[in-house]
Formats: structure tokens, C-alpha cells, sequence
């Protein structure tokens, strides 16, 4: 049995319901857990939109949540380097960078918040 026959079948005993549509992805059959869908090869939240109106929105989002994401990573990430450095003008470039993020982290959070 294939990796993706098992998860459906751990989903489907996990009490998720196999929904019609399928993943815009890759095609496997969708699965309605809790409340939020998924599909089990991708192992990814999907979003089902009703109306056309409502794409470009959902769309936003979800570029947004990308976006910080990445973010948070590159912050841990500098972080990390400035932990190690002892050079002033290095961490002083750190600190510029990090500033930065920061500063994009907080356009992102004012973007979403007025999206609501």
C-alpha cells in the first residue's frame, strides 16, 4: 500500500471526511479535517473558494502567512549569526539587517489586520 493510501486511510480512521474536490496541486482527493481541509500527499491546509470575488483575497493571505514565515526563519537565522560573531562591523550589518526584517514583519502584520 502507497504512502498516500496510508495516510487517507489514517485520516478517514482519525474521523476526517473525504471530500469531492481535489487538491489544485497535485489532484489526490481532499479531506475535511476539523476545520480546515487538507490533502494528504502534499500534507497541505487547502483553501476551497466559493465565489470568484473571494480568490484574490484568499490568495493575499496566503502569499502574507508565506511571506512571514520566511521572515521568522531569516531572523532566527541572523540571530544565529550574530550569536557566533564578535566583529563590530559584522554585527553591526546584523543589526541593519535584522532591523529590516523587523520592520517588513510589522508592514506584514498591519497588511493582515487590515485585510480582517
Amino acid at each position: 500500500m502507497g504512502a498516500e493510501v496510508k495516510k487517507m486511510a489514517e485520516l478517514l480512521k482519525s474521523g476526517a471526511t473525504m471530500l469531492s474536490e481535489t487538491c489544485p496541486e497535485c489532484g489526490t482527493v481532499l479531506f475535511k479535517v476539523g476545520d480546515g481541509i487538507i490533502c494528504a500527499k502534499c500534507n497541505k491546509p487547502v483553501v476551497i473558494v466559493k465565489a470568484t470575488e473571494e480568490a484574490p483575497k484568499v490568495i493575499g493571505e496566503r502569499v502574507l502567512e508565506k511571506v512571514e514565515q520566511t521572515i521568522y526563519a531569516k531572523i532566527r537565522e541572523t540571530n544565529d549569526l550574530m550569536a557566533k560573531e564578535n566583529d563590530a562591523d559584522r554585527l553591526i550589518q546584523f543589526s541593519t539587517v535584522l532591523s529590516s526584517w523587523l520592520t517588513a514583519l510589522e508592514k506584514i502584520r498591519k497588511l493582515k489586520s487590515s485585510a480582517s
